[in-house]
């Protein structure tokens, strides 16, 4: 017996300016603003899109939620007082689980300016006070499904046969699409799931496909 299938229609779409943040050397884009109402984007808290240099993210505390750490460009440091660490290239992702509480620090290499997409997860109820934990996904580890014209890594969740080996609390798909010109993929999501999509950057010309592509993010 066939699923049917909900047609969902688009909320709204953003074009977030990029700011000053919590120093002159650090700038952000909201893409999903800390003061959004919960209603329209449970379970996510806040989307950041950050540039900065090393001092700007010292020693602080997380509780209660997830962190999930995109590195656009650069190379992305972190380590906790649980004693886990990693260094994260463009395409990794950190997925933190601060649970019942967490102190980690976030620095890119020295003398380099992080690029990176920040996305916060609030835990259910259930879960707010379980061990913290880390996951370091390596995007060349990752499983990827290919469509003509598409290459869709999964970092949590499943996208057409392709599952995520990735553990977690909060329900979440997150997939990073990579589209010729003129390429339609389809993502199915439960109905019952608030969805977001990124599209942040256009790769240079292909003399390959004679096409351009574009790299976007879905998280659900």
């Amino acid at each position: 017996m066939n699923t049917p299938i909900l047609q969902r229609s688009v909320a709204r779409i953003d074009h977030p300016r990029v700011q000053q943040g919590m120093t002159d050397q650090h700038r952000i884009r909201p893409l999903i603003p800390p003061d959004s109402d919960p209603k329209a984007v449970d379970p996510f808290l806040l989307m950041m899109e950050d540039w900065f240099p090393r001092g700007v993210f010292e020693r602080h505390p997380h509780r209660g939620i997830e962190t999930i750490t995109y590195v656009i460009e650069g190379q992305f440091e972190h380590y906790d007082n649980y004693g886990n660490k990693g260094s994260l290239m463009a395409g990794d992702v950190q997925w933190m689980t601060a649970g019942r509480g967490i102190i980690h620090v976030e620095q890119p290499a020295e003398g380099t300016t992080a690029h990176l997409f920040q996305l916060w997860v609030n835990l259910p109820a259930a879960d707010k006070m379980v061990e913290p934990r880390t996951q370091n996904l390596i995007g060349a580890d990752l499983p990827v499904r290919r469509e003509l014209g598409a290459e869709i890594r999964v970092f949590s969740g499943r996208s057409g046969q392709v599952n995520s080996p990735t553990r977690n609390y909060a329900p979440v798909t997150m997939i990073e699409a990579r589209l010729e010109a003129g390429t339609c993929i389809r993502q199915e999501l439960p109905a019952d799931y608030t969805a977001f999509l990124v599209v942040w950057m256009v790769k240079a010309w292909s003399a390959e496909t004679g096409r351009r592509s574009a790299r976007a993010m879905l998280s659900g």
